[in-house]
C-alpha cells in the first residue's frame, strides 16, 4: 500500500466516525421510539385478544412510529438536525397519552381501552402511572429533539471538537 492509499483509508475512517457521531445524536430518541413501538404492539395484541373495537388506536400509533423509525434510519446516510417526522410522532404520542390519561378516570372508557385489566382502583392507578411516565418520557424526547435542531446538544459540541481535530 502506498502513502496515498493509506491517507485515503484514514480519511474514510474519519468520515465514517464523524457520520456515526452525527447519527448517535439521536440514540436515546431511537431507543424510546422502539420502546413505544413495542408497548403499542403489546397493547394492540391485547386488544385483539380481548376483541376490543378500539384496536385502531395502537394500530395508528404503530404506523406513526414506523414513519419515525424510517426517518431515523434515513438519518444515517442523510444527516439533518431537523427530524420532522420524529417530532410529529412524539407530539401525536403526547396528545394520545394525555387523552388516554383523562379517559382512564372513566370506568366505561377504561373497560374499553384496557379490557384485559380489572376495573378497580389498583389497575387504574397502574395505567395512570404508566401514562404519566410515558408523557414525561415524551416531553424529554421533544426537549432533546428541540436541542438537536438548534445544535445545542452535548453531542454536537463533541462533534465540533472532533472536526477541529481531524480537519
Amino acid at each position: 500500500m502506498n502513502i496515498a492509499q493509506r491517507e485515503r483509508i484514514e480519511q474514510n475512517r474519519k468520515m465514517l466516525s464523524l457520520k456515526s457521531m452525527y447519527f448517535n445524536r439521536y440514540l436515546l430518541v431511537r431507543y424510546v421510539t422502539v420502546f413505544f413501538f413495542f408497548v403499542n404492539m403489546y397493547w394492540l395484541i391485547s386488544l385483539f385478544m380481548s376483541h376490543s373495537p378500539l384496536f385502531f388506536i395502537p394500530s395508528l400509533l404503530i404506523v406513526v412510529l414506523l414513519l419515525s423509525i424510517a426517518e431515523q434510519v434515513k438519518l444515517y446516510s442523510n444527516h439533518t438536525n431537523n427530524a420532522k417526522y420524529t417530532r410529529y410522532c412524539f407530539k401525536i404520542l403526547l396528545y394520545t397519552n394525555m387523552v388516554l390519561l383523562l379517559l382512564s378516570f372513566f370506568s366505561s372508557a377504561f373497560i374499553k381501552l384496557y379490557p384485559f385489566l380489572i376495573d378497580q382502583m389498583g389497575s387504574k392507578a397502574f395505567v395512570v402511572i404508566m401514562l404519566t411516565i410515558g408523557i414525561l418520557l415524551i416531553l424529554s424526547i421533544l426537549h432533546r429533539l428541540s436541542k438537536i435542531s438548534r445544535n445545542e446538544d452535548k453531542h454536537y459540541e463533541r462533534i465540533k471538537q472532533y472536526e477541529e481535530v481531524i480537519f
